[in-house]
C-alpha cells in the first residue's frame, strides 16, 4: 500500500515536471527572435497556468488513503471494553483487609488506663510514713531508703499494673 502511494506520488511529479518543461522551452525559442518586449509578457503566463494542473492531481491520490482509515476503528472499540473488566476485581479486596485492624486495637487499649491511674495516687501516702520508720534501726540508712523506695514503687506499679490488692499488699510490707 506504501509502494502503491509512493509509485503515485512518483509518476504525479514527474509527470508534471515533464509537462512545465515541455511548454516553456518551445514558447522561449520560437518568440524572443520576432518581437523582444512584448513575447517575454506571453511567455510568463503558459509556466503559471502549467501550476493548476498539478493541483488538480493530488485529490485523486487523497482519495486512496480513507479506504485504509476505516478498519483502524473498527478495531479500537474491543480493545476498549477490557480494560473496564480488570478493574472491579482490584478494587473489591482492600475493604477487607482495612477493616480487621481497627477491631484488634480497641480492647487491647482500654484495660491498661485504669490501673495505672489508681497506683499513683496511693504510692505518695506511704512514703512519709516510711521515712519515720527506717530511721529508728539505723540513722546512717535513713537518706538512701527514701531514695530507693521511690523508684521502686513506681516500676513495680507500673508493670504489673493489674489489680489495686497488688498495690496494697506492697504497702503493707513496708510498713512491717
Amino acid at each position: 500500500m506504501a509502494r502503491s502511494f509512493a509509485i503515485a506520488v512518483i509518476c504525479i511529479v514527474l509527470i508534471a515536471g515533464v509537462t512545465g518543461q515541455a511548454p516553456t522551452s518551445p514558447p522561449t525559442a520560437t518568440p524572443a527572435p520576432p518581437t523582444p518586449t512584448t513575447p517575454p509578457p506571453a511567455a510568463t503566463p503558459p509556466p503559471v497556468s502549467a501550476p493548476p494542473p498539478v493541483t488538480t492531481s493530488p485529490p485523486p491520490v487523497t482519495t486512496a488513503p480513507p479506504p485504509a482509515n476505516p478498519p483502524p476503528p473498527v478495531s479500537s472499540p474491543p480493545p476498549a471494553s477490557p480494560p473496564p473488566a480488570t478493574p472491579p476485581p482490584v478494587a473489591s479486596p482492600p475493604p477487607p483487609v482495612a477493616s480487621p485492624p481497627p477491631a484488634t486495637p480497641p480492647p487491647v487499649a482500654t484495660p491498661p488506663p485504669a490501673p495505672l491511674a489508681s497506683p499513683p495516687a496511693q504510692v505518695p501516702a506511704p512514703a512519709p510514713t516510711t521515712k519515720p520508720d527506717s530511721p529508728s534501726p539505723s540513722p546512717s540508712s535513713s537518706p538512701p531508703l527514701p531514695s530507693s523506695d521511690a523508684p521502686g514503687p513506681s516500676t513495680d506499679s507500673i508493670s504489673p499494673a493489674p489489680s489495686p490488692t497488688d498495690v496494697n499488699d506492697q504497702v503493707s510490707n513496708l510498713f512491717f
